[in-house]
């Protein structure tokens, strides 16, 4: 078999974003040698709150994003070598686009967008009207990028189930878990503040981070919830926390600084928000609590049980439900054996089934198989066991 020698990150994308680096080291960790071809543009705003999307903000995006394309074709007929496998992820709608024409030859042409435009826009965040002609459009970007590429990777079964009704060609579709970055995978020490329960997160509406605030209010005395972070939602959640929840709210920190503080937490929160797109992802705050082995508290849905099953690894609850999550929190904060021992088992099960090597191993096949390409047996990774 023909290997290529070279993988090459394209585009515009969030190269701080958890879904492009788990991306990026697992090809890596599959024996490519991977290179950037990268213009940073999405980044240079961390939260995007409905200013943002209003129309002269993207009028203005869309200039900055023609002139960074420039700069990539630029870039790309600088490249040397033999072709490279190319690959697009998180926040690549228009990059993939731009790279079915610019980037021949080519191994192929991977999509790994973890989000569609429509989800997130039009489903989640409501900033288009469903049905109207901003939604339309995105649709029809939605649909454009999910034919542009060979191989379009999704991240649980049931977001490739979305994507095949947004227009992914099925046969192009393969299901890549992301899992954990390696900053939670080292074995720290828990050390958990009493009856402390942690969210974290940039506050968007899949969060649900007013279901949160009303279960603190509804624990009181017997929880102290620490909220950690920024984002649209921050200001509306804040009004609605101060009828007398015991809420310590504060600003994002480094995600070096993230381990130390699921150690520290007894509890920690995942999303609980109802939308299409909170059942089908699994988001990255879920993957580091159970790779970091805390107790972990979720809403429940599809996606949730592709990756931990509820009850042995885990706690779930509806969408939405500040009871139920009140309920849910409280059995674990008076039952703390029993709560390090969900978490000791999340991440037994998520270092065996989804580690790095395994996830490699398990991109590696997925690339084999589909497009025909890989690494030599010497660099190839094996699949880790369990």
């Amino acid at each position: 078999m023909s290997a290529p020698a070279s993988a090459c990150l394209f585009g515009t994308y969030d190269a701080g974003h958890s879904a492009n680096r788990l991306l990026g080291l697992a090809l890596a960790g599959a024996g490519w040698r991977v290179g950037e071809c990268h213009e940073p543009l999405w980044e240079e705003t961390r939260t995007k709150g409905r200013r943002y999307f209003g129309a002269p903000s993207l009028a203005l995006l869309g200039a900055r994003w023609a002139a960074a394309a420039r700069r990539l074709v630029r870039r790309w007929r600088r490249l040397a070598g033999p072709p490279p496998l190319v690959v697009v992820g998180f926040g690549g709608q228009l990059d993939v686009l731009l790279a079915r024409r610019l980037c021949r030859p080519r191994a192929g042409l991977v999509f790994a967008p973890l989000v569609s435009l429509t989800e997130t826009l039009a489903d989640d965040r409501r900033l288009v009207a469903p049905g109207g002609p901003w939604a339309r459009a995105l649709a029809w970007i939605d649909r454009a990028s999910l034919r542009a590429a060979d191989v379009v990777l999704a991240d649980t079964r049931a977001h490739a189930e979305y994507l095949t009704a947004l227009g992914a060609p099925r046969e192009r579709l393969a299901v890549w878990y992301l899992g954990a970055e390696p900053e939670f995978l080292p074995a720290l020490q828990a050390r958990p503040a009493p009856r402390r329960v942690l969210f974290y997160g940039r506050h968007l509406p899949l969060h649900g981070v007013e279901t949160i605030v009303a279960a603190a209010a509804r624990l009181g005395e017997r929880a102290e919830v620490v909220l950690i972070g920024d984002g649209p939602e921050r200001a509306r959640a804040e009004a609605l926390g101060r009828g007398g929840a015991r809420i310590a709210w504060r600003d994002a920190v480094s995600l070096a600084s993230l381990p130390a503080e699921l150690a520290a937490a007894a509890v920690v929160l995942g999303v609980f928000g109802a939308s299409q797109k909170a059942a089908m992802v699994v988001p990255n705050k879920v993957w580091q609590a159970a790779a970091a082995g805390r107790p972990l508290v979720t809403r429940d849905g599809p996606a949730l049980r592709e990756v931990l099953r509820p009850g042995e690894h885990c706690v779930a609850c509806p969408p939405a439900d500040p009871a139920a999550l009140a309920e849910a929190i409280g059995s674990l904060l008076d039952a703390p054996g029993f709560a390090e021992s969900l978490g000791r088992a999340a991440r037994a099960h998520v270092l065996a089934r989804f580690g790095p090597e395994r996830q490699a191993a398990e991109l590696a096949r997925v690339l084999e198989e589909r497009l025909g390409v890989g690494v030599p047996a010497a660099r190839a990774p094996r699949a880790a066991g369990g």
